[in-house]
């Protein structure tokens, strides 16, 4: 879910990552109330029907697409920057296994 943490759009809306590092995101996302500089909360689940914790991380929009928006990560939160790694790890361990 992403919520803004301006006034620009005021309902929260859903993405979906396409691209992440630990210095920011790539969300596909409608983008139509959304402008560079614009700050946004990430909440970040493992997904439908899972249980795993739910992660949040405050950023704000470098660059904007047709499709979606290129976010910097603005927290310097040790434990969400260890939450940031986990879901890196889970992404590269479930990568090298392949399709299944």
């Amino acid at each position: 879910m992403i919520e803004p943490l301006t006034d620009r759009f005021s309902d929260p809306v859903q993405g979906r990552i396409r691209d992440i590092s630990l210095s920011g995101v790539y969300v596909e996302m409608p983008t139509e109330a959304v402008a560079k500089y614009t700050r946004l909360r990430l909440s970040v689940g493992t997904g439908e029907g899972n249980t795993g914790p739910t992660r949040n991380w405050q950023c704000y929009v470098v660059r904007t697409t047709d499709d979606g928006v290129g976010c910097m990560f603005d927290d310097s939160d040790p434990g969400n920057i260890d939450g940031l790694l986990e879901i890196l790890r889970d992404l590269s361990v479930r990568r090298s296994r392949g399709p299944g």
